[in-house]
């Protein structure tokens, strides 16, 4: 009897099964959250995240400073090295014998038209001329200003040197006593003197008619009447023009004219730059840019 071997070319079926590890139920993943939670709130790690916090505090602190730092040391070193400027100053008196009704009317009247009359070209274009240098470079370089609401009007010269900014001084108030000496005479009195002739002209020619007419024409006729008119319209205008030429000679008598009380002197410092006030505006520039960079610097560090 024979014996039949079965072969097969295949493995056995059980051969293709995998062993997979069992899947460990939920209740161990929450237990290992909760370590993890536990292992943070560890001392350890408290401590850790402390010594980080107090890190990142120093290192922003020691970029605050330093940025502050050389915000000064710009504004400093700026002011040292920027060119300086010197000033003279003068104070001219503009005395006022009209009485206005109150300070503010006189101020805003006399002594504010000597402002613009100073600070005009009029006085500053023969000294820039003399000094070689553009008009407009002058006016930005001369202040005038009132002292203390007085009748004390204060000029200011600034220059690169204290002997060139004193003698600007001087020929700038030089030259407004001048201008305002050859301006005492006004143009209102000029206009009521022309006016004045004018009318005393035609008053004789009007007075010449009138006697042609009383030797040619009959007493009472029109021609006559309307001669007559005439000498005595002309001649009340000559009265009133007489009137107020007297008055304008009487104030431009009381009118003073404006004297130096106080020479052209240089101020002993120089008026820019200022050291200190570089220094403030670097340091205020320094926290700025600090306090930027700081609220910077927080967001990334709370983004990690």
């Amino acid at each position: 009897m024979t014996e039949t071997k079965h072969t097969s070319a295949t493995p056995p079926q059980h051969s293709k099964l995998r062993l997979t590890p069992p899947r460990p139920p939920e209740s161990s993943f929450a237990g290992r959250r909760l370590a993890d939670d536990a292992a943070l709130e560890a001392p350890e790690n408290r401590s850790r995240a402390w010594s980080a916090v107090l890190a990142n505090k120093r290192r922003l602190l020691l970029v605050s400073l330093l940025i502050v730092l050389i915000g000064s040391c710009a504004g400093l070193g700026s002011a040292l090295l920027w060119p300086r400027t010197y000033a003279a100053r003068a104070q001219v008196l503009f005395e006022i014998s009209e009485e206005k009704p109150t300070g503010f009317l006189r101020q805003d009247r006399s002594l504010t038209t000597q402002l613009v009359l100073l600070r005009s070209r009029q006085v500053l274009a023969p000294v820039a001329a003399q000094e070689r240098i553009p008009v407009e470079e002058m006016e930005k370089q001369v202040t005038v200003s009132l002292l203390d609401s007085s009748e004390v009007i204060q000029v200011e010269a600034r220059a690169g040197a204290r002997d060139v900014a004193q003698r600007r001084a001087q020929e700038i108030v030089d030259r407004y006593l001048q201008v305002s000496t050859t301006n005492s005479s006004s143009e209102v009195e000029g206009y009521v003197h022309s006016q004045l002739t004018e009318v005393q002209g035609q008053l004789a020619q009007a007075r010449a008619h009138l006697e042609g007419e009383r030797a040619t024409s009959a007493p009472g006729s029109s021609a006559l009447a309307v001669a007559e008119s005439q000498v005595q319209s002309l001649s009340q205008r000559e009265q009133q023009l007489r009137s107020q030429a007297d008055q304008l000679s009487v104030a431009e008598l009381s009118r003073s004219a404006p004297k130096v009380v106080v020479p052209p002197y240089g101020v002993p410092d120089a008026v820019s730059p200022r050291p200190l006030f570089a220094l403030a505006a670097g340091v205020l520039a320094g926290v700025l840019v600090a306090a930027v960079t700081a609220a910077v610097l927080v967001r990334r560090w709370s983004m990690r």
